[in-house]
């Protein structure tokens, strides 16, 4: 179940850094897709529904760890008893 976990963390982070990387470019001007090599920011720019994906993947993280983690407690309380 730990190993679920850090898998659903990385799947957040990476997530939401797409996420913000999109938001920064489009309504700032500024962020990650600004320091990057052209050919990593052109793959993103020319699939901008990869930022729609990104935030449907941080809600839908973020929804699993609330079970996981209550299933993790009980686990946890389990061993302690």
């Amino acid at each position: 179940m730990k190993m679920l976990d850090a898998l659903l963390n990385l799947l957040l982070v990476v997530s939401v850094t797409v996420f913000l990387a999109y938001v920064g470019l489009r309504f700032f001007d500024h962020g990650l897709f600004t320091v990057l090599p052209d050919g990593i920011v052109e793959f993103f720019t020319r699939n901008p529904a990869l930022g729609y994906v990104a935030l449907v993947l941080v809600i839908a993280t973020m929804i699993a760890k609330v079970p996981l983690g209550r299933a993790i407690a009980r686990e946890d309380s389990e061993r302690r008893s």
